[in-house]
């Protein structure tokens, strides 16, 4: 099956976050916006498909979740990852950022320190101080032409009042798929010292040739 990558698609005055709020962001409107994880093409026709099934229906209420849902959902993590995952386990979300703020809510309390690795995706700085939290900065390295994590570092900047660490995993926006062997001396790092680790792995399937994600589970 193939899809047209190259035929352009005007999406501005659609209320368009990437295009629409160029000026509220940067002040001017004649730049290209590579700001933001959203890609200027077309959606598969099997979803457009999909979708358009589902709105022939007439009535759009509230929905619940079938077991398909649940067993997609751990057929892909096995077949995808090797991650056998159980039905109690999984919890719904709205999305990675609304989980990230739940767990913090959940998992630690008021100027609590939580570690990150800058460079890294925005939110994880908000979803901190938002709620009174202190962020701790573990920065990756540049090590030979790629990132990687600075144990030492992170082993310096842990107290009584580090609780969580919250992990990008593969790293966005490093792209740096972390080997297994890395993860365990984190989790080492991080049992040893009672701290809950949060695993973002929501770009565990966009992965490269030759490299392997390695889920936390």
């Amino acid at each position: 099956m193939k899809y047209n990558f190259d035929t352009p698609i005007d999406r501005k005055n659609t209320n368009c976050l990437k295009h629409d709020l160029l000026d509220h962001f940067f002040g001017k409107t004649d730049i290209l916006p590579m700001w933001i994880a959203d890609m200027d093409i077309a959606i598969p026709d099997f979803i457009i498909d999909a979708v358009k099934k589902r709105a022939e229906h007439p009535v759009y209420g509230y929905t619940a979740f079938s077991k398909n849902y649940f067993q997609n959902f751990i057929d892909w993590m096995y077949k995808r990852h090797g991650v056998v995952i159980e039905k109690e386990w999984i919890c719904f979300s709205p999305g990675v950022v609304p989980a990230l703020n739940m767990s913090v809510l959940t998992y630690t309390n008021k100027n609590d320190k939580i570690i990150i690795q800058p460079p890294v995706y925005p939110p994880f700085f908000s979803t901190i101080k938002d709620h009174d939290r202190v962020v701790v900065e573990n920065n990756l390295q540049f090590c030979n032409g790629n990132f990687c994590m600075d144990f030492e570092d992170l082993e310096s900047k842990i107290d009584e009042q580090t609780t969580m660490f919250i992990l990008c995993n593969p790293h966005n926006p490093g792209g740096r798929c972390w080997k297994k062997e890395e993860l365990e001396k984190l989790i080492h790092i991080c049992h040893k010292n009672n701290i809950t680790i949060i695993s973002d792995e929501i770009h565990s399937d966009l992965i490269r040739n030759n490299h392997q994600h390695t889920s936390m589970l």
